[in-house]
């Protein structure tokens, strides 16, 4: 093909290849495969653009008063409420109906003293008559039996008289709900240091499949329950807005204190529990010999079944029960939320992980998988999740939980404290797939505990980076990234983008959402560590989830974090690509001399986003020849450059970015000359 002719490349992400940066390089450079070409020279000069990360009004004055830090570390004034739960729950599978009793010890740590209490009633997003974002079975959501404050009983009144949204200091003691908030006026304030004690009383039924996050469902022969928003539960106080009185809308996730859970659910004998936290009393639940089987599972890197069919056929899954019920009861520590799964379906199948003790040694965490032994692919479940949990436990820091349990049943895909939900994907690769997304969330937002409504893509995001680096590792394939850079890549500079900064709640269709929160931040990470290097991402990501471990950062905290810890100045990265939808187009406008083997490459900056342009060549004898023309060009106004690559062979072609790290909107016209030749050997 001629000098200066440009070749549509098409499909271009159905050829990607999957890069794993040299450890420690900010950037690619030449290689040394052919001859090191001459440094970039630039084209014309036109006005630089300016990129500022302003944080909002409540997060500079949390600066002020020292609770954040401009270097994205949480301050020295820092401070977080907390939160303990006892529950008694009881749960008719029949009538798929809960009962609870629960008693909460909230802990005022705040400089602010509290004349109220919000509550989250999640489940009300299935009552009648609420607002909300989503298709929802009607299922009346709470009914509350009983609520005290401070050993008073209080009387339910209506919002006129206890403002749910805002705190009426003038409010008389009690308590109103609207829609998925209620607020206890509390009949003492709560001072700084002090804490305070609730009591509730409540039931509700759980709604059918097709549901969000929670439901029932019957399949594969039995009944089985996804239990989640489940009890009411304090919302967040937070030294940026103090209450979070935010209404679950049901596209919105999760912004919640830190605590502790001790919790019995009862359940007809038979039923098999997987849950949040950690097993008391398997004495009481499980037969001798699924007890004898689990001790030694838990030690084993082999899967190893605990409750089998047969079990089941036997009737012999649990304990058998007088009266015919039984109690399981689980703790769990430093834990934002608990949950469960219960079927008399499941058999129970074990295996031990080797993951990071946190001091230089290993330890064994058990990855518990219960399932209908029906459920297509899920023999493997247990093994898919011991290999994400390991895969992501070095990559970040060390899983602090004591276990962790995989549930097939109605939800398709929703993570919890130490327990995810799954659905029944039929390939094995989506099984895997969606069990690493879930298990990523351990560490964000289980662990690192953002506001996930406000900002889906701090959990969202990163959770698709670390399923597509798993998942490019279980099944040994380069094209991990494809579908997520293709989704991006579909909507990208359109009418149908919404920036990645936007608030859940405000994104429709769902496919935006899926596209701003999970793809294009996900994609968008691995380019980061293209930008600053692999070794500097890795190290910057680390610093930040051990800083806000068990606590709650905003994106500025990690915007901050990153710069400080890579040392590079990211706000012309950060801005357009989070706060707005521009999108990257270089492109190769002409190249000439390549018959001589020097060739002169013309590269234009088309689109609004700025980036490194990462140019390949490709000479007759099937070697190659790489360059960079630097961010700092087009930061610098720059509208086009030149770089001249020197080869021992005519040059018959070249492309920006073949590994497609960097999502260029305009594929098209990223590609020279014909198709590559064989690499030389």
């Amino acid at each position: 093909m001629g000098t200066g002719t440009l070749v549509k490349r098409g499909s271009r992400w159905l050829t990607a290849v999957m890069l794993l940066v040299a450890a420690g390089c900010s950037s690619r450079g030449a290689q040394e495969i052919g001859v090191e070409p001459r440094p970039a020279a630039v084209a014309a000069e036109e006005e630089p653009r300016e990129y500022d990360l302003d944080p909002p009004a409540a997060y500079v004055r949390a600066v002020q008063a020292g609770t954040r830090s401009t270097s994205g570390a949480p301050g020295p004034a820092y401070w977080q409420n907390s939160v303990s739960y006892r529950i008694d729950a009881e749960l008719d599978p029949a009538e798929s109906l809960i009962r609870g009793w629960e008693r909460i010890t909230y802990r005022n740590n705040s400089p602010s003293t509290l004349s109220s209490i919000v509550l989250n009633l999640s489940q009300n997003v299935f009552a009648e008559g609420v607002p909300r974002n989503r298709y929802v079975p009607i299922t009346g959501g709470f009914t509350i039996d009983r609520v005290s404050a401070q050993g008073q009983t209080l009387s339910r009144m209506s919002p006129t008289r206890i403002p749910v949204a805002q705190d009426l200091p003038a409010a008389p003691a009690g308590y109103a709900v609207q829609g998925t908030l209620g607020r206890v006026k509390l009949p003492r304030p709560l001072e700084p240091g002090d804490s305070v004690l609730l009591e509730i009383d409540w039931r509700h039924r759980i709604p059918p499949a097709g549901a969000f996050r929670t439901g029932w469902e019957d399949a594969l022969g039995s009944r089985a329950f996804h239990v989640a928003q489940w009890y009411p539960q304090v919302a967040t106080f937070d030294d940026l807005r103090g209450w979070d009185a935010t209404p679950y809308l049901g596209d919105g996730e999760f912004y919640l204190e830190y605590g502790d859970f001790d919790v019995s659910v009862t359940v007809p004998a038979g039923f098999l529990v997987g849950s949040t936290g950690t097993l008391t009393n398997p004495e009481e639940v499980l037969t001798e010999e699924a007890r004898q089987r689990l001790s030694a599972a838990i030690e084993s890197d082999s899967v190893t079944r605990i409750v089998t069919g047969a079990d089941l056929g036997a009737e012999n899954a649990t304990q058998p029960a007088v009266g015919g019920q039984l109690t399981w009861r689980f703790v769990a520590h430093n834990v934002r939320d608990f949950a469960f799964a219960a079927s008399a379906g499941y058999v129970w199948d074990v295996t031990g992980a080797a993951l990071s003790s946190g001091t230089g040694g290993t330890r064994i965490v058990p990855v518990h998988a219960f399932y209908r032994p029906d459920a297509a692919n899920w023999q493997q479940a247990a093994r898919y999740g011991q290999h994400a949990i390991e895969r992501i436990d070095r990559m970040l820091i060390p899983y602090i939980y004591p276990q962790l349990t995989i549930a097939e049943g109605p939800v398709g895909g929703m993570e919890y404290p130490m327990l995810v939900f799954i659905g029944k994907p039929s390939a094995p690769e989506s099984l895997y797939r969606v069990i690493a997304h879930e298990i990523a969330h351990q560490w964000f937002p289980m662990m690192v505990g953002q506001d996930e409504a406000a900002y889906a893509w701090m959990d969202e995001g990163f959770a698709t980076f670390l399923e597509n680096r798993t998942t490019g590792d279980f099944f040994d394939v380069s094209d991990a990234f494809n579908g997520d850079l293709a989704g991006y890549l579909s909507v990208a500079g359109s009418e149908h983008e919404v920036p990645i900064m936007r608030h859940t709640d405000l994104v429709t269709p769902y496919g935006a959402r899926g596209i701003a929160a999970y793809s294009k931040p996900g994609v968008l990470l691995r380019t980061l560590g293209e930008v600053v290097g692999e070794e500097a991402f890795q190290d910057a990501v680390t610093t930040y989830a051990r800083e806000w471990l068990l606590k709650r950062p905003t994106p500025w905290d990690f915007f901050s974090t990153m710069e400080r810890v890579t040392g590079r100045e990211l706000d012309w990265f950060f801005h357009p690509w989070w706060f707005e939808t521009s999108v990257l187009d270089q492109a190769i406008t002409s190249v000439e001399g390549a018959e001589s083997g020097s060739a002169v490459v013309t590269v234009a900056n088309l689109g609004d986003v700025p980036a490194p342009t990462l140019l390949v060549a490709h000479t007759a004898d099937g070697r190659s020849i790489s360059a960079e023309v630097p961010v700092e060009t087009w930061l610098a106004g720059e509208g086009s450059a030149t770089v001249t690559l020197e080869a021992q062979a005519p040059i018959v072609h070249v492309e920006i970015d073949p590994e497609e790290i960097f999502p260029d909107a305009v594929p098209e016209n990223d590609v020279w000359g014909e198709a590559p030749p064989p690499a030389a050997q």
